[in-house]
């Protein structure tokens, strides 16, 4: 248990970090490349608060709405990551 207040500016843990590779999981980002390699690595506990609240509110939307849609109790809802997430770069195709 932490005795005082968040560090929020503050480098993450090692085990910060991992629940942040869990989130990328979770958004469907462990397909891309940089996983694990980047994801968290360079986060605040602050960006990381933010990265996992949002991680697991869209997974609570996607399943919501899934059900919505008739979706099966047992099907797993397998997130896919979105294009503004990804880091990629410019293919130069007039040399």
């Amino acid at each position: 248990m932490r005795q005082g207040e968040a560090k929020e500016d503050g480098k993450m843990s090692e085990f910060q970090q991992e629940l942040i590779q869990l989130a990328a999981v979770i958004k469907g980002e462990n397909i891309l490349t940089s996983y694990p390699d980047r994801v968290g690595k360079n986060m605040t506990v602050k960006q990381g608060k933010d990265y996992m609240e949002k991680a697991v509110r869209r997974f609570f939307q996607a399943g919501r709405y899934a059900k919505k849609m008739g979706v099966s109790n047992d099907h797993i809802v397998q997130m896919k990551p979105s294009l503004t997430t990804r880091s990629s770069k410019p293919t130069n195709t007039n040399p």
